[in-house]
Parts: structure tokens; C-alpha cells; sequence
């Protein structure tokens, strides 16, 4: 038994009776907040107990409880003298007709639905303790007054005829009351069909998003593949450019020993010459040395981004293949209008002017040109930094040069040429650097464009 402290003092006392204690103390925060005073019973034992002890002004009842059901619990109020009269509501679910029958059949007052709104409760509460019923039966019991929205209607009917009307009415709320029962299920039904389509959709984009990871990093390690093939292609090549770098100085240094043999043999030898010749073959030794330095640094990776000098990295880039250029006769102009200084991978940036330049000579091999001349200007244009380089080799067949920068496309000769290096340039250009690399013909042959 439950009696709010806080409740004013002579408001109206509800009897509360239900054997779920979370819908008892729901109800009873309402009826506490509207000033009654509330005591609860867990079933109808209980219930009668407190009836006949504290003698309630209205009791609202369950129907379903254990021991005593709400309707046992009508039966024994309306049968039991002084406390017959107390009105009781019951509540219901509104599953079955035969509910109203019971009802009538035992004497309760009014039965509301669950769920039940809060106002419609409220007001039939108000209605029940101000003694205000809609239907008021005549003294000849063939007349029935209906009060229905501050209107009084004169229904001349019998009670047969009214509890029939009520039944119809309320077996027709029931049945509207199962179709949305019937609808409530279907959408759950439909909620759970849709949270397996989203699972499964889940798990396919899942597995989708697997597989394109997958496939990017096929890729990734076909382009490191690439990369190496690039690379072992270019120090290919420049073993020939060594060779060239190599054979003059390795000759100058065998002139020199061939002389000072001679002037021993002839009786010219002095301690002089032997200082001079020596100087001079050291001198050779370590212009080989440093050759050899640079070729490596060329194909050290660079582990990390940095900021370099364009001009610079081009001429470090020429320096490796002056010999290859001087012995075909090949005359190359730097011009830097303008310093540029970019972020990225220098070395990687020296191979792909060193692609173009290698593309550039292999054009001047096949055809004859009396001032074979390759062009460089860096200078920056529009917020970027800018290098071309141009030849006067005749240019490239319109018909390949969409094509030059794909995979594996060449037009060398057989064991002559992979068609990657271009491609490669193209890649560490515009990955790497984020920049572009582009190729047209001019009046005289073509120019490359690098933009960073």
C-alpha cells in the first residue's frame, strides 16, 4: 500500500490495482501530479481489503491479475453491503468483445483501453467522481437520455437494442484495433526484412571495399615492379654512358704511361716528369672516381620529400651523359630565366629528365640533322614552376604521340627499349610530385612540359 506524502489533504483517494508495479507507479505519478491521493493493491484480494478498510472514492483495476481477476473483483464490491456503490474502472486491451459483457455483467462503471492516453483517463475520472454519467436511464426504463459533447440526445430504445449498438461499436473498434495489430506486425516484419537487406548490402560493400583495397595494392606493387624495371633499364643505359665518361679520361691515362715508358727507354726520364705525369694521371683517376659516385647517388631512393633547385637537378642530370651527348655531337642549351625551387624527390626527378633526354638522343640516331641542338628553359608561369625540353629531331608521329606515355609502348627496336620509361616519368611526375607531364610537336621536333 502506497499513500504519496505530498497529496492535498481531503482530495479524492483512487484505489490503484495491478499486479505489474512499473504500471501501478506510471499511473500513479499521474494521478499524484493531478492532486489525488493514490493507494495501490497487487490483485484483487488485496484490492477488497483496502475497499471495505479505506473505502476509496473510485477504483481503477486491471482485468488480468492473479489470486482475483478485475471482474471477480467487481462481483464481490457490487455484492458486498456499504461499498457496492463505489465506482470502478477496468482496464483492457481490447482484444475480445466478451471483455464488455464481462464488464456489464459485473458491474463496472466504465473500461479503458490500453494504452491508454493520460487525458482520456483523467477525464473519465473527472466524469465517474462528479457523478456525471453520459447515459441516464427514465423511471419507466423505455427512455434513455444520452449527454454526449454538451448535448443531450432522447434515444427511445430498449437496453437489448443499446447493449447491442454498444457491442457492434466496440467489436468494430476491436477489429480495427487487430488490423493495426496485423499492419504493426507487417512493418516489423518489413523492418527486419530491411535490416537483413542492409546486412547484406553491408557485407557486400564490405567485401567490395576488400577488394578494391586488394586490387589497389596489386597495383601499388605493380607500379614498385614498374619502378625497378625503370630503373634497371636506365642503369643499363648508363653503363653505355660511363663507357663515354670513361673513355676519354682511361685514354689520356694510358698516353701518359705509354710516355713516361718512352722516356725511360730513351734516357729522358726525370724525377719532373715522373711528379708531372703522376699529377696528372690522379687527377684522371678521381674524375673517374667521382663519375662513379655520381652514377650511384643517381639510383640511391629518396626517403623522403625535400625542396631542390630545378636548374641544379638538370645540370647534375646532363653531367652523367655528357659523354654520350658529346660523342653524337649533340649540343644542349640551359636556360634559367627564373630559379625554381620545388618539393619532391630529386632523384626520382633527375631519372625522368634523364628518360627524356635518352628519348631525345635515340631520335637524333634515326635521322640525320646537320646541328643536332636540345633546348632546356625553366622559369615559372601562372604560380607554377615550369621546365621544357626541346629538340630539333623532327618531332613525334601524330599517330603515336597520344600514346607515348603508355605502358610498354615503344618504337625502338627489338631488346632495344622496354616503354616504360616514359611511363614511369609520367607516374613519379604526376603521383609523386603532383604536377604534369605533357608532349606536343613543335616547327622542328618536340618539346616536352613538366609542370610542378
Amino acid at each position: 500500500m502506497h499513500d504519496p506524502e505530498n497529496a492535498r489533504a481531503g482530495a479524492p483517494l483512487i484505489l490503484i490495482v495491478d499486479d505489474s508495479p512499473t504500471q501501478a507507479m506510471l499511473l500513479e505519478q499521474v494521478l499524484t501530479v493531478h492532486g489525488y491521493r493514490v493507494c495501490s493493491a497487487k490483485n484483487g484480494a488485496e484490492a477488497l481489503s483496502l475497499i471495505e478498510e479505506r473505502l476509496p472514492d473510485l477504483v481503477i483495476s486491471d482485468i488480468l491479475m492473479p489470486e482475483m481477476d478485475g471482474f471477480e473483483l467487481c462481483r464481490r464490491v457490487r455484492g458486498s453491503e456499504g461499498v457496492r456503490e463505489t465506482p470502478i474502472i477496468l482496464l483492457t486491451h481490447l482484444n475480445d468483445p466478451a471483455d464488455v459483457l464481462h464488464s456489464l455483467e459485473a458491474g463496472a462503471d466504465y473500461f479503458v483501453s490500453k494504452p491508454y492516453s493520460n487525458r482520456l483517463l483523467l477525464s473519465r475520472i473527472a466524469a465517474v467522481l462528479q457523478k456525471e454519467h453520459a447515459c441516464l436511464e427514465s423511471e419507466d426504463g423505455r427512455e434513455v437520455n444520452v449527454r454526449f459533447h454538451d448535448r443531450t440526445y432522447r434515444i427511445e430504445a430498449g437496453r437489448a437494442q443499446i447493449i447491442e449498438l454498444l457491442l457492434s461499436t466496440y467489436q468494430l473498434a476491436a477489429e480495427k484495433n487487430q488490423e493495426l495489430l496485423a499492419a504493426q506486425q507487417s512493418l516489423s516484419s518489413l523492418n527486419r526484412e530491411l535490416e537483413k537487406r542492409v546486412a547484406e548490402r553491408s557485407a557486400a560493400l564490405n567485401k567490395e571495399t576488400a577488394e578494391r583495397l586488394q586490387a589497389l595494392e596489386e597495383l601499388r606493387k605493380k607500379d614498385e615492379v614498374l619502378m625497378q624495371q625503370s630503373r634497371q633499364a636506365a642503369m643499363g643505359e648508363m653503363i653505355g654512358n660511363i663507357a663515354h665518361q670513361w673513355r676519354q679520361p682511361l685514354n689520356a691515362v694510358g698516353l701518359l704511361v705509354q710516355d713516361l715508358t718512352l722516356s725511360f727507354e730513351y734516357g729522358n726520364f726525370s724525377k719532373d716528369q715522373l711528379y708531372t705525369s703522376t699529377t696528372k694521371i690522379m687527377q684522371l683517376v678521381r674524375h673517374m672516381s667521382q663519375t662513379i659516385d655520381d652514377f650511384r647517388n643517381f639510383f640511391t631512393p629518396d626517403r623522403q620529400k625535400s625542396q631542390f633547385d630545378l636548374g641544379q637537378v638538370v645540370e647534375r642530370t646532363l653531367a652523367l651523359i655528357s659523354g654520350s651527348l658529346g660523342n653524337k655531337g649533340i649540343r644542349v642549351e640551359v636556360n634559367v630565366r627564373q630559379p625554381q625551387k620545388i618539393d619532391g624527390f630529386p632523384n626520382e626527378f633527375s631519372q625522368v629528365l634523364l628518360n627524356i633526354f635518352n628519348n631525345a638522343m635515340d631520335a637524333f640516331s634515326g635521322r640525320r640533322c646537320d646541328d643536332p641542338l636540345i633546348q632546356v628553359e625553366v622559369f615559372g608561369e601562372e604560380g607554377k614552376s615550369v621546365l621544357t625540353i626541346a629538340d630539333n629531331a623532327g618531332g613525334i608521329s601524330e599517330e603515336i604521340l597520344g600514346r607515348i606515355f603508355e605502358p610498354y609502348f615503344t618504337t625502338k627496336e627489338q631488346g632495344k627499349g622496354t616503354g616504360i620509361g616514359l611511363f614511369m616519368a609520367k607516374n613519379i611526375v604526376e603521383k609523386s610530385m603532383r604536377g604534369s607531364l605533357s608532349a606536343r610537336n613543335t616547327g622542328g621536333g618536340a618539346e616536352f612540359r613538366i609542370e610542378v
